[in-house]
């Protein structure tokens, strides 16, 4: 599996849930590991696209702001 495809943020979503079952809803969980991929992404130094890196901080930015 190719590192950041889909594939792997779908199996890593799916395994976040699991392993914090018993402290999140599903939604909750997702929410969560979407939200630290995010910020990860965001303070990266390695390969910045100053156009996506702003519109990742505009979605992270909407995303804590409508919670």
């Amino acid at each position: 599996m190719e590192q950041f495809s889909v594939a792997f943020f779908e199996e890593n979503f799916h395994t976040y849930a699991e392993q914090n079952e018993d402290v999140f809803s599903k939604h909750q969980a997702m929410n969560s590991y979407y939200v630290s991929m995010v910020s990860t992404l965001v303070n990266d130094n390695i390969n910045k696209n100053s156009e996506i890196v702003k519109r990742i901080r505009n979605l992270n930015t909407a995303y804590q702001n409508a919670r």
